[in-house]
């Protein structure tokens, strides 16, 4: 089984657009499953009108519970907390969104009147469209722990791929170049970056580079967006040049994106003939060359 995950630096590049569409593609010839690992704002399932059949909540970060029938009030814990997520004057109160679940007050409190317990903070959700199953992960407002999270997405996904006979996993991922997206690098068989011409996105692309370079995971880049700014669009061909980057591709900006987003469609069925239609199918063929049977 293989996994392809998609990711950008830069958020709005149009990562999960993209991804749609080659989900769409490659399952015309590869066994596929589809998974969304940007927990924070995941989107797939939108870009798709896909339909959740089910979830499970998780419960992966922890937060402290006091019990008020042993404390004595002496608010040592509040003082000890470096969060500042145990408040109250006369009584100790944990406020539950700053609280880290460190265990500092646990061990600071002479009643042992505090618990670290696990705490509900997402859920991973599983949606299908008439064409292909999605797996995505959602952290709930306010919550932590992204990356355990996604580690619970992808080996919920593989289970899921496995039962359904699937040989590859396609995988929208998140932006930036933080805990999920490092949790999501794990175990790629390719990385497929996608870009756009603009200053911001090429400096999140070099970032983001670093880190693929780090997993020695093999990469190619997708140019979004583009016939608009042809002076930065030479600036990241030549980036790619210079640092062995493949390019896959490279979509033009066009009104038949975000129709199809509009009408909760991948822009490969809802507008099948249209420029950037036409330039992912090129691109999915790329795809497929570089991962191989």
């Amino acid at each position: 089984m293989k996994e392809i995950v998609v990711l950008s630096g830069k958020g709005g590049v149009g990562k999960s657009s993209i991804t749609a569409s080659l989900g769409d593609i490659l399952a015309e010839r590869y066994a596929l499953l589809l998974a969304d690992t940007d927990v924070d704002a995941p989107n797939l399932h939108l870009v798709l009108g896909a339909r959740r059949d089910s979830f499970e909540e998780i419960a992966t970060s922890e937060k402290a519970v006091i019990d008020d029938d042993k404390c004595a009030r002496c608010m040592v814990c509040a003082a000890t907390c470096r969060f500042d997520a145990i408040i109250g004057e006369d009584k100790p109160i944990v406020a539950f969104y700053a609280c880290e679940g460190c265990g500092a007050c646990a061990i600071a409190c002479p009643e042992q009147a505090i618990e670290i317990r696990h705490a509900t903070n997402g859920r991973v959700n599983a949606y299908s469209t008439p064409l292909l199953h999605v797996i995505g992960g959602e952290l709930y407002i306010g919550e932590s722990s992204s990356g355990r999270l996604v580690d619970i997405v992808k080996r919920t996904a593989r289970r899921k791929a496995e039962d359904i006979g699937a040989k590859l996993i396609l995988t929208d991922g998140p932006p930036g170049i933080g805990c999920p997206v490092i949790a999501s690098i794990k175990g790629a068989a390719f990385v497929l970056i996608v870009t756009e011409p603009s200053p911001a996105a090429l400096h999140d692309m070099a970032r983001l580079l670093e880190v693929i370079g780090f997993f020695k995971a093999p990469a190619g880049l997708v140019l979004n967006k583009t016939g608009r700014q042809p002076r930065i669009e030479k600036i990241i061909q030549d980036f790619a040049d210079d640092h062995g980057l493949p390019i896959l591709g490279e979509i033009p900006y066009d009104i038949a994106m975000p129709l199809a987003i509009s009408m909760a469609q991948p822009v490969v069925t809802a507008f099948p003939d249209s420029p950037p239609a036409l330039a992912i199918r090129a691109i999915a063929d790329r795809l497929a060359e570089a991962i191989g049977p």
